[in-house]
């Protein structure tokens, strides 16, 4: 061993040990800044978050502001898996989650894919609490989409915001970013596909099969390196653009896999284009069509993927379309017609004929024709249960209707889980409920 093999392995040894440390040394973490008794903390995604590693206390109400600054699928949602959060971040807005850290230890967050990565880090509160701030007795999160401004608190969760019109608006805005999406996605796979094909058909044509017949303007260097340029920084430009950004967070990811992987083809290409002289004979060889047909494929399973995304997002649209968005209740023996938003546990709702079920509620007595179109697919209302009547799991004495309820003679028993109408009903955030008693001519209920 001379001393270049010895200068090239500590060289080696060196570089391994630097990229380790890139990827896998400590960071510094943010701490949260304390105002009004709330700790803020303002991050930024952008190919990833900055600050990726929070710090805040414990026992402290705490929020943080997302400003994301892209677009794509990938960081559309940040989920908190050990605190039971996840919240939409629409494309260029602001997104605030609130968190009551109750317990301290580290808590992990990442992008909607598993991709991105950060780190709340919560201090217990006798490191450094501030004077007369209590541990909050409970976990919950709550998304509140701004363009610059905070909602007021909802202690009800991160799952109540996504229901009702708020899961209509976040599912309307993605949506909307994903058409965007597709659009640019069609136009650089068009290119990319357009301007790879003849140097792919070329290159293998001559040296797989070994055609003469081949143009050799196509097999010209500088012809495959006109052809490719447009491919590598165009078509491929959200790849490059998301993987140098992933890179300086000081993380790795598929996007910056192909970055480093194409600019590698395709820097060497150009050298053996532009000074061959440098390198031996034997090893002159370029790699244009490879650059192509990466950064095409790519492209185009992306764009088969927001095409499936998009046609899921249609079908949950319609489904949202199909829910109750007012509720007629009844206080102080006065019926009152009211948004769902604003029905509260102890109000009696009244539920008439071929109506549907606006909040979850129990039913004490009454039978009416429901509209469960949302639940069973059924298109005309059905007949719901009640003390008189009983699933059809039960032996009736009459055949049952479509809606799968038969009446009974025997005493009365109460409705089995496995009905669709009362028993079984999709659970809305905070909108639980009692029954109360029944108002000619349909049936009421208490949430």
């Amino acid at each position: 061993m001379n001393v270049a093999d010895i200068v090239v392995l500590i060289a080696a040894a060196a570089a391994i040990g630097g990229l380790g440390w890139f990827f896998f040394g400590p960071r510094r973490a943010r701490a949260a800044e304390l105002s009004g008794g709330v700790q803020r903390v303002q991050v930024t995604v952008r190919g990833g978050y900055s600050p990726d590693v929070i710090r805040a206390r414990q026992g402290v109400p705490l929020e943080l502001t997302f400003d994301r600054q892209e677009s794509g699928d990938c960081t559309s949602r940040v989920v908190f898996p050990d605190l039971a959060v996840s919240a939409a971040l629409p494309a260029y807005e602001r997104t605030t989650v609130r968190l009551d850290p109750a317990a301290a230890g580290s808590f992990g967050f990442a992008c909607g894919m598993n991709m991105i990565h950060g780190t709340l880090i919560v201090d217990p509160s006798g490191e450094g609490a501030a004077d007369g701030q209590q541990p909050a007795t409970g976990s919950a999160g709550t998304l509140s989409p701004a363009a610059g401004e905070s909602a007021p608190a909802d202690p009800g969760g991160a799952e109540a915001a996504g229901a009702g019109t708020g899961a209509a608006d976040a599912e309307a805005a993605q949506a909307a970013e994903r058409r965007a999406e597709i659009t640019d996605l069609t136009r650089r796979v068009a290119a990319g596909a357009v301007l790879t094909a003849p140097v792919l058909f070329a290159v293998m044509a001559h040296e797989v099969f070994g055609a003469g017949w081949v143009p050799g303007l196509l097999l010209d260097r500088w012809w495959q390196l006109a052809l490719i340029s447009p491919v590598m920084f165009y078509a491929g430009w959200p790849i490059h653009r998301t993987g140098a950004l992933t890179l300086r967070h000081r993380a790795a990811d598929m996007n910056s896999l192909i970055t480093l992987g194409t600019s590698a083809a395709y820097g060497y290409s150009l050298l053996v284009t532009l000074a061959p002289g440098l390198l031996p004979a034997d090893v002159r060889d370029v790699y244009f069509e490879a650059v192509g047909v990466i950064i095409t494929l790519i492209l185009l399973g992306r764009l088969l993927e927001a095409r499936a995304k998009a046609g899921t997002g249609e079908a949950i649209r319609a489904l949202l379309g199909l829910q109750a968005r007012t509720a007629m209740v009844i206080r102080d023996g006065a019926e009152a017609q009211i948004p769902i938003e604003q029905v509260v546990v102890g109000d009696e709702v009244l539920i008439r004929p071929g109506e549907k079920i606006p909040v979850d509620a129990v039913v004490l007595s009454g039978s009416s024709a429901v509209d469960e179109s949302m639940i069973t697919g059924e298109p005309m209302p059905c007949r719901s249960p009640n003390t008189t009547a009983t699933p059809s799991s039960a032996p009736p004495s009459t055949p049952p209707d479509r809606c799968g309820y038969a009446p009974s003679r025997s005493a009365p028993t109460p409705c089995s889980p496995r009905s669709s109408a009362w028993c079984s009903r999709p659970r809305r955030p905070r909108r639980r409920s009692s029954a109360s008693p029944t108002r000619s001519p349909g049936s009421s209920s208490r949430p």
